[in-house]
């Protein structure tokens, strides 16, 4: 018995005296990357750019002068070489504090790039152990450099807080996923689904015109076919996240705009809320505004009719009435029907838009229909020799759609305007 506690004495004693402080470093001694960019090199493999917070004035940037290679509470800098972590090491030529990925948010995508492949670049980073796999993926259609020089803090002076709020905005409105990055790898492997990411551009805020003379404010357009940089607004930050980039296998096969993004949230459970205009079918030239919700999980089944695979959607939403331009009084019961009917209409035919538009534009299935289908086949073989990604373009997707509005807002009934021609 003494030699045992003997024996575990001498082993703690030896635990604490042998552990030391090798890799250990000052916070300030490093720089810690929020952003990675990936562009295709011109004389080498890949351009990366990363962006870091700088540690003046609470990570903004002191004075009101910023180079080109500056963003307000950051720095942008850019290397070429064979490989991302290479260039990651380079970047400690020029930069006078070791470069620490720990911390990093986003990482940024040209389409360019996508379009070619990614998996090159994206596999070697969910190897790397210093990088969290709980960054996000997005695919920029302009440079990747450009956009992440765009990155600003337009409020306050924390990027990092940008992005993080940034991604929030995904779940109030729904025009673009989140997709993090040990999802984007499971998907890129996935035999049952392909992945998709946010994409994202940069605006020139010239889109927005004023007192157009063609114009008589009766025009209504529901629904624009959208993609970054073509949103009609005017402000300070140029950068924009509009819809999702859709994948097959490793390459960037194509785009859903924002409304069509709302469709692959819905079916995959991913939606949260947002806001949909739709047409006054009673009031031509009218628009109704509805926020709408998931009410409850969307329930996929899938089966084989005549060896064809077959895929039903039932979707269930609630929404609260935010705006009635003709004023009709929709909270009456008889027309709380009729105002279902028309969102259910209205929701079911952007749905039939958006799978056929993943089946035969981009045959990628994002909706990921083919976990579904794997328990009829016996062994992981069979499934695999199947090949259901081949076979998602052929399947025959029927969506239900079914909505309740639960809430009217803070009025009831008509309301009336008085003029000199009396009550209308």
């Amino acid at each position: 018995m003494y030699k045992r506690i003997l024996s575990i004495l001498l082993c703690l004693i030896l635990l604490v005296t042998f552990t030391g402080c090798i890799e250990s470093s000052e916070t300030d001694d490093n720089v810690y990357a929020i952003s990675i960019g990936l562009d295709k090199g011109n004389n080498n493999k890949v351009i990366v750019t990363i962006q870091y917070p700088t540690y003046r004035d609470g990570g903004g940037v002191s004075g009101t002068n910023s180079s080109a290679n500056s963003s307000l509470g950051a720095n942008v800098h850019s290397i070429e070489s064979p490989s991302v972590l290479q260039s990651v090491n380079l970047f400690n030529m020029a930069i006078s504090r070791k470069v620490s990925l720990k911390h990093v948010k986003m990482l940024v995508i040209s389409e360019e790039l996508a379009r070619k492949g990614i998996a090159q670049y994206v596999v070697p980073l969910a190897r790397f152990r210093e990088l969290r796999r709980s960054m996000s993926v997005i695919i920029t259609k302009n440079k990747a450099v450009d956009f992440i020089k765009d990155n600003k803090a337009n409020i306050g002076n924390s990027v990092t807080k940008t992005i993080e709020l940034m991604e929030v905005q995904s779940k109030t409105t729904g025009f673009f996923p989140v997709t993090k990055l040990h999802e984007f790898y499971k998907e890129l492997s996935m035999s049952y689904g392909q992945a998709y990411a946010a994409y994202t551009g940069i605006n020139d805020l010239t889109k927005l015109k004023f007192n157009k003379a063609n114009n008589d404010g009766s025009q209504l357009m529901i629904n624009e076919n959208y993609l970054p940089g073509e949103l009609p607004r005017s402000g300070i930050a140029k950068r924009e996240f509009v819809g999702t980039a859709v994948f097959d296998g490793d390459k960037m096969v194509g785009a859903l705009n924002p409304w069509e993004t709302r469709c692959l949230l819905m079916i995959t459970n991913k939606f949260n809320k947002g806001v949909f205009t739709i047409d006054d079918k009673l009031s031509p030239e009218n628009a109704i505004a509805i926020e709408l919700k998931l009410a409850r999980k969307t329930k996929i089944k899938a089966s084989f009719k005549d060896d064809k695979p077959n895929v039903d959607v039932d979707l269930y939403l609630e929404g609260d009435i935010g705006g009635i331009q003709s004023r009709i009084s929709y909270e009456r019961l008889d027309l709380m029907q009729n105002l279902n009917h028309q969102i259910e209409v209205y929701i079911k035919k952007l749905m039939d838009k958006t799978i056929e538009k993943t089946q035969k534009d981009f045959k990628s299935d994002v909706f990921q229909f083919g976990e579904e289908f794997v328990t009829y086949f016996p062994t992981i073989q069979k499934w695999e020799d199947y090949n259901w990604l081949k076979h998602y373009p052929e399947a025959k997707v029927n969506v239900n759609v079914k909505v309740e509005i639960r809430r009217t807002g803070l009025r009831t009934g008509r309301f009336h305007i008085f003029s000199d021609n009396g009550k209308d």
